[in-house]
C-alpha cells in the first residue's frame, strides 16, 4: 500500500510504513485494554486511529473477538472507508469513525465502547452528568445523549457527529458511548472518565442519594488545567521488535503488559458482518 499522490522516495515510504505499523500495534493494544477494563465484551466496540500524514486509518475488524485478536488483524482503511490493507472487513461502524476523522482535523483517534454504567444512561436516553473532579478534568461538561437510531449507517454517523459537536464524548442512545481525542491515549482516557462519572451516579442512587453535578465553570477550569498539564501515558507501545526477534508488547501502567499473541482466528472477510 502507499498513500495517495506521487510515489515517495524509499526512505519516506519506510517512514510511513513504520508509522502505520506502530499505529496498528497501538490500536490493538487499546482494543485489548478496552476488554480488560470491561468496557466491551466479545466483539463489542471498535477503535480507530489515523496517520494524518498519509490519511490512512488503523481500525479494528468486524466481528473480532479481542481474546483472539493480534496486531496483524487490525485493518487499514482510507478516509472514505475503503479497505487498503488487511484480511478482514473493517468494523460495521466505519462510517462513524471516518465521519468524525474527516470533520474533525483535531481528532486523531476514535473509541466506541459499551461501558456498563454508560449503557444504563444510554438505555434511558439520558445525558451523563459530570459528578467527579477527575472526570471533569478529562471530559469537561456533561456528556450529551443522542436519540436512538440503528447504527452502522451514514445517517447514524451524521447524527452522532452533530451530537458530539466539538466535544470529546457522546452517548449513543440505547447503544453505547463514542469518544475521540488527538491521540488514542486521550480518546481512551475520556472513555474511562465518562464511565467513572456514570458509575458514581449509579452508586449514589443505590445508596439513596442523587449525585450532584459539578458547576459548569468548575468543569471548564478543571478541563483547561487537564489539557495544559496532562502527561500520563496510559499505554506505551514499543516502536520496534526486541533483539531476540519477539513481537513488541504494549505496557499498561496499572495492569501490566498487554499480550500481543493470538489465541485463535477471526472469521474470513467474506463472512457475515457483525453489528459491532
Amino acid at each position: 500500500i502507499r498513500p495517495k499522490g506521487r510515489m515517495h522516495p524509499r526512505n519516506h515510504r519506510h517512514n510511513w510504513e513504520m508509522s502505520l505499523t506502530q499505529l496498528k500495534h497501538e490500536t490493538f493494544a487499546y482494543a485489548k485494554q478496552m476488554a480488560a477494563d470491561q468496557l466491551a465484551h466479545g466483539s463489542q466496540g471498535n477503535i480507530s486511529a489515523i496517520d494524518r500524514a498519509t490519511g490512512l486509518i488503523a481500525i479494528t475488524p468486524s466481528a473480532a473477538d479481542y481474546a483472539s485478536m493480534s496486531p496483524a488483524d487490525i485493518v487499514v482503511i482510507d478516509l472514505q472507508g475503503n479497505l487498503v490493507e488487511g484480511r478482514w472487513k473493517p468494523t460495521i461502524e466505519t462510517p462513524l469513525h471516518t465521519s468524525i476523522l474527516r470533520a474533525r482535523p483535531d481528532v486523531g483517534a476514535v473509541v466506541h465502547c459499551h461501558a456498563p454504567n454508560v449503557s444504563g444512561f444510554a438505555a434511558a436516553l439520558k445525558p451523563i452528568p459530570i459528578v467527579l473532579a477527575e472526570a471533569a478534568a478529562c471530559v469537561g461538561r456533561s456528556v450529551p445523549c443522542a436519540p436512538m437510531l440503528p447504527s452502522g449507517t451514514q445517517a447514524f454517523a451524521d447524527l452522532m457527529l452533530t451530537v458530539l459537536g466539538q466535544g470529546s464524548a457522546a452517548v449513543m442512545g440505547q447503544h453505547g458511548l463514542v469518544t475521540c481525542g488527538p491521540t488514542l491515549k486521550r480518546a481512551y482516557a475520556t472513555a474511562i472518565a465518562v464511565e467513572d462519572s456514570a458509575r458514581a451516579c449509579v452508586l449514589a442512587r443505590t445508596l439513596g442519594f442523587t449525585a450532584q453535578p459539578l458547576p459548569a465553570a468548575l468543569c471548564d477550569a478543571l478541563h483547561a488545567w487537564w489539557l495544559a498539564n496532562y502527561s500520563r501515558s496510559a499505554i506505551t507501545v514499543r516502536r520496534s521488535p526486541t533483539r531476540s526477534g519477539k513481537k513488541p508488547k504494549a505496557k499498561n501502567s496499572r495492569s501490566g503488559p498487554v499480550q500481543t499473541s493470538s489465541a485463535g482466528k477471526l472469521s474470513p472477510r467474506r463472512g457475515k458482518a457483525s453489528k459491532r
